[in-house]
């Protein structure tokens, strides 16, 4: 039952765009609760029927039911759904299929065997694949200033500055488009971070699946990705535009840069961008937030009024259990009283990180075309 709630709080995460399917997702986790397990089960089959965009986790939830319900058959059958979006992708999950005890009734199965082998095969060739990255993002940096600008290869290379007493490192994706005779459209994206305790980094490759690299290649655009590092980290706007700085003037050095359209957003923090747009000089041409805390302080000018002398663009879901809609809405609006530099933009349902799923991708690339449309043309 332990390992059933586990996965109960990572669903909740896995929701997904059509609000039916959440609605049908959210019943079958209270049937779970009360233990009403055949209930689930046809919850989870109905739900399944509906929607495309289903999530590994729910598959793992709905195989747990449909053991402890006696369909064995079904159960395998959505752990082979489960497997093609990812799921048993890890040592940890792996072990979990092998040995917990809720698979014994399956556990000598040939077709269970075939499944396990499969995620096995799958976790050996990832872990390849990591080690091939790992070994591009150091070989693919440019080290220190070029007489002249030279190509660079597409995909991620992996630098470093020193800030404080802290080493912090940073990505740079160069898109397939990029030419080192041709001025690009620059991204600073923040979302990630690291500890500061760690004597040594390893770039976690995962990393590179993050949506904005996509986006970034469909649009020929540089992405510049730092990773957070110690306190304040992207709280603090001086210590933020201070390792900004720093980075922008190294980066500069290395790949022919467009300073005319260079942007500067983020995933979920929103203050940075907002104080950033409140500035008089700024490299930055206009600022952007995806899923980002509303706050109307972040806004103010030191008379409490507020204030953007630079536009602003934000992506919100009106389905955001985390951010809410409505209170970004409050905070929209009052700001709205004193400027029209705020563009608002949303999507119908995907929760908080609906910029995961494939839809909130489109819908999230749409978003920046939009933006650079308005700013460029």
């Amino acid at each position: 039952m332990k390992i059933l709630m586990v996965l109960l709080v990572l669903l909740s995460f896995q929701k997904s765009v059509a609000q039916s399917y959440e609605q049908l997702m959210d019943l079958a986790g209270t049937q779970i609760k009360l233990e009403k397990y055949k209930d689930a089960l046809l919850t989870f089959q109905k739900a399944f029927k509906k929607q495309d965009d289903k999530g590994k986790y729910d598959y793992a939830n709905a195989l747990l039911i449909a053991l402890r319900c006696g369909k064995t058959d079904l159960a395998i059958e959505w752990l082979n759904e489960g497997v093609k979006l990812g799921l048993g992708d890890n040592e940890q999950e792996l072990s979990y299929f092998k040995n917990d005890s809720l698979f014994k009734s399956i556990i000598h199965d040939l077709t269970y065997k075939k499944i396990l082998a499969k995620m096995e095969a799958q976790i050996q060739q990832k872990y390849k694949l990591d080690k091939i990255w790992q070994d591009e993002i150091l070989s693919n940096a440019i080290s220190g200033k070029q007489a002249s600008y030279q190509n660079a290869r597409q995909g991620f290379a992996l630098y470093h500055i020193n800030q404080g007493e802290l080493e912090i490192p940073y990505l740079v994706f160069v898109p397939r488009g990029y030419q080192c005779d041709t001025p690009t459209r620059t991204l600073f994206f923040l979302h990630g971070g690291v500890s500061a305790q760690e004597a040594s980094f390893t770039v976690d490759p995962q990393t590179r699946f993050e949506p904005i690299f996509t986006i970034a290649d469909s649009t020929n655009s540089i992405v510049i990705y730092p990773f957070q590092k110690g306190n304040p980290g992207w709280k603090n706007y001086d210590n933020c535009s201070a390792i900004i700085a720093t980075i922008l003037a190294e980066v500069k050095l290395r790949y022919y840069i467009n300073t005319n359209t260079m942007y500067l957003g983020d995933y979920q923090w929103g203050n940075v961008s907002y104080r950033f747009a409140q500035e008089q000089n700024t490299p930055f041409r206009a600022f952007y937030t995806i899923s980002a805390r509303p706050k109307i302080g972040d806004f103010e000018s030191e008379n409490g009024i507020p204030e953007l002398t630079h536009p602003i663009y934000s992506l919100h879901a009106k389905d955001d259990s985390l951010y809410t809609y409505d209170d970004l809405m409050k905070v929209y609006q009052q700001v709205e009283k004193q400027t029209k530099n705020w563009v608002l933009k949303s999507v119908e349902s995907g929760g908080h990180g609906f910029l995961y799923l494939p839809t909130g991708e489109k819908s999230t690339l749409e978003f920046f075309r939009m933006m650079f449309n308005k700013e460029e043309e």
